[in-house]
């Protein structure tokens, strides 16, 4: 037991000495510059059952080193999809990756403020780069068919 102390007290000194040792030293920052493009193409919002599904043409995120980290996708503000590199400097989301599409509720007649439209959804793309500084954004509104389901009860005599 006085071992263990013993060997935390030494590790507790010398991360002690090594912070007051490089406490005063400045960090350079590298005159190159870092920078992420996102594009987000064809955006809609289809039918399929009684549900929704908001397909797209593609997304893709580029870096301009290899430091890309990461790409996500928003619908309403909750995360649908994320893609994470290593040592990578682009990122692509294709149809075939989301052969069904992101499903989401289609909503009543005149739900999202368009008439003969249902529900209005907001996508937001996001690319990060490694240093978690560096972001580039894209957006769009899509709108969905409105659909009403109607359930019909029989009336029972007694």
């Amino acid at each position: 037991m006085n071992r263990m102390r013993f060997w935390r007290r030494l590790l507790l000194l010398a991360g002690l000495i090594l912070l007051l040792t490089f406490r005063g030293e400045s960090t350079r920052v590298s005159a190159q510059s870092v920078s992420v493009s996102v594009q987000l193409s064809n955006p809609s919002c289809v039918q399929v059952g009684s549900a929704c599904s908001i397909q797209f043409g593609g997304i893709s995120a580029s870096g301009s080193d290899p430091s890309f980290s990461r790409l996500e996708v928003l619908v309403d503000g909750k995360l649908r999809v994320w893609a994470g590199g290593f040592f990578e400097s682009t990122a692509y989301l294709t149809p075939r990756m989301t052969p069904a599409g992101l499903k989401v509720a289609c909503g009543l007649p005149g739900a999202g403020g368009q008439a003969g439209y249902g529900k209005s959804h907001l996508i937001a793309v996001n690319a990060y780069m490694a240093d978690g500084v560096t972001s580039a954004n894209a957006a769009a509104a899509v709108f969905c068919p409105s659909f009403e389901a109607k359930s019909f009860l029989p009336i029972a005599k007694k």
